[in-house]
């Protein structure tokens, strides 16, 4: 019985692209899932994290359609709830450090948290409410400010955070907790009508449906956030659908505007410039959409010299998903756009996030949730390096949705935050995740334990040592040995000895069914060379060692993914995965990502 090879995209196999930079040693983590804080109020369904922020440990969580009540009221009904809370959540703790809040039926649907934006010194939070509306809270963006150390806080009343009377307006002379601006459009059809993005100095604005921007900043000499820029264009354009600020640059998308083709609106991306001369600002640079499916601009994110724009529209026209893209370029001081790249996507991009060279996004459709792309220093080259496996997340609650992939995230350093509205029966929560231990060999139906060399109980093996599920063993007079250093197996070879099988790397896997299997895995060899994978029968007890598929696999010092598909396995819950290395060189050999799989039969 032998392999099949097949050729299918990387972008839905385990493992990354061929010429990824190694990644870093970190701590072994399946993810830390932080769920609503309580109390839960009579809403059934709050949905923490269907908005979501991140800055340094920091994590600002929405849960919209959270009812708060007043002590003493009455039990309200829908609609007379969604007053909605803000969570501020400090690393991976349960516990929020912050609740900004608005309790009673008379501040129905706020939804506080419908937008959320941080940054080390302010937090902002946005509502909605109906127009008009009998709160004062309402259709409004609440700022709370750190000092020395400290974060503004509501006053308890009752037993629980209440910014009722924790207000004041933009420039009063007064102190109080939040600081309270009214949106100039009430974002009455959706939550993700306005966009927010907030710095050290500026907040920035965005109300798609009415093409407006505006661009605030601080003035600390009188604690006043003072409009500099006021934009209004022609609705059509949706500018300020995506907003984000790096430095004194903002970006702005216009996923609608007149793009590349005369009169085709196929979106655009514009970075604005702050002239201190003169407090004005202008827009420096414009990139214009050329993908006839347009939305060029309908997300995107900016951060140290870097920008990343999706493009697609995300329905479905005529039945069919238009073509989705991403795109990048460098962003100068000045604001100047360089070095534009775009890569195809098969399913729409939605939430990103970025920092320094690392971009995170979630992906609206197909086997994986998450995407990870990486720039690479020297070619300037952006590539898809890893994913997530959507249903990953399945496994920690059964009765849960899997992670969706459409809601926000957050991303600072190594450090990823995925708002999980869908958690725990609708609660909501966040998963906190490491880009570096993000692989989608993860994936629920992997049977190879251990598939990305995470959960290592020792940094090497020699001959018959096993450490987590793999096992390296030595045989007739074959040496070698196999380390992990970077979270991933290489073996090491100092006598090859005269077959194969005198050096295996070996795992065992539960065959749960007989039928068709799938093997993926990324490997490289110092020097170019083969080695021999194979599935097969535990011979241990009687010497019968039934191979159920074996294939000769040629490797060099590029990485390389393989696919190979076993027609015919047996049903067999003791099989042994084996990686050969031996009778071929002393080159070493190194592998990672290593997922098998059941085929739909």
């Amino acid at each position: 019985m032998s392999f099949v090879s097949r050729k299918i995209k990387v972008r839905s196999l385990a493992g990354v692209l061929a010429g990824c930079v190694g990644l870093v040693a970190a701590q072994a983590s399946a993810g830390v899932v932080v769920g609503k804080p309580t109390p839960h109020g009579n809403t059934d369904y709050p949905e923490a994290g269907t908005t979501l922020a991140r800055a340094g440990t920091y994590t600002l969580v929405g849960a919209l359609q959270e009812h708060v009540k007043i002590s003493g009221e009455p039990e309200p009904t829908f609609p007379s709830t969604m007053q909605g809370a803000v969570y501020l959540m400090n690393g991976t703790s349960a516990t929020p450090e912050r609740v900004y809040q608005f309790p009673g039926v008379a501040q129905f649907s706020l939804q506080a948290g419908s937008q959320l934006a941080i940054s080390s010194r302010f937090l902002a939070f946005a509502t909605r409410g109906p127009n008009p509306s009998t709160s004062p809270h309402a259709n409004s963006v609440f700022i709370a400010r750190k000092t020395n150390g400290s974060w503004a806080e509501c006053p308890l009343v009752g037993g629980q955070r209440n910014c009722n009377g924790a207000v004041r307006e933009n420039g009063q002379n007064i102190s109080h907790a939040l600081t309270r601006i009214p949106l100039s459009y009430p974002a009455l059809s959706s939550f993700k009508d306005i966009a927010l993005a907030l710095s050290d100095d500026y907040l920035v604005i965005g109300y798609k449906r009415h093409s407006v921007l505006e661009i605030y900043r601080y003035n600390s000499s009188n604690d006043t956030w003072v409009l500099e820029h006021f934009l209004n264009e022609p609705d059509e354009r949706f500018t300020g659908a995506a907003v984000a600020i790096d430095g004194d640059l903002v970006a702005v998308g216009s996923p609608w505007s007149d793009g590349g083709e005369a009169g085709a609106e196929l979106g655009s991306v514009r970075i604005f410039r702050r002239n201190a001369s003169d407090v004005t600002w202008n827009a420096v640079a414009l990139a214009s959409g050329y993908f006839s499916s347009g939305a060029f601009g309908r997300s995107l994110a900016m951060a140290s010299g870097n920008l990343a724009v999706t493009s697609g529209a995300t329905y479905l026209v005529n039945d069919v998903m238009p073509q989705q893209h991403l795109s990048f370029y460098r962003v100068a001081g000045d604001g100047t756009i360089t070095a534009s790249q775009s890569l195809a996507t098969d399913y729409p991009h939605v939430h990103l996030a970025l920092h320094g060279d690392t971009l995170a996004s979630t992906v609206g459709g197909g086997d994986e949730g998450l995407s990870i792309h990486k720039r690479d220093a020297a070619s300037g080259q952006w590539a898809y390096e890893t994913g997530l496996i959507r249903d990953f997340y399945k496994s920690v609650n059964s009765s849960n949705s899997g992670y969706g992939g459409i809601d926000p995230i957050g991303l600072v350093g190594d450090d990823l935050s995925l708002g999980w509205r869908a958690f725990s029966g609708l609660l909501g929560g966040v998963v906190h995740e490491k880009v570096s231990l993000v692989d989608a060999c993860r994936d629920p139906l992997n049977l190879v334990t251990n598939c990305s060399f995470d959960n290592v109980t020792n940094t090497s093996l020699a001959g018959s040592q096993s450490s987590s599920g793999w096992q390296l063993l030595n045989w007739n007079g074959a040496s070698a040995w196999a380390d992990f250093t970077g979270r991933q197996m290489r073996i090491n070879v100092q006598q090859p000895g005269s077959d194969m099988w005198h050096i295996q790397a070996r795992t065992t896997v539960n065959l749960s069914q007989a039928g068709r299997y799938l093997l993926t895995f990324r490997a490289k060899a110092d020097d170019v060379r083969t080695f021999v994978v194979n599935l097969g029968r535990n011979g241990n007890s009687d010497n019968n060692w039934a191979s159920y598929g074996r294939v000769t696999a040629a490797a060099g010092p590029a990485w390389v993914v393989y696919a190979f598909e076993l027609p015919n396995v047996p049903q067999d819950s003791a099989a042994l995965l084996d990686i050969n290395v031996g009778n071929a060189g002393t080159a070493a050999v190194t592998v990672d990502s290593v997922k098998l799989v059941r085929l739909a039969q």
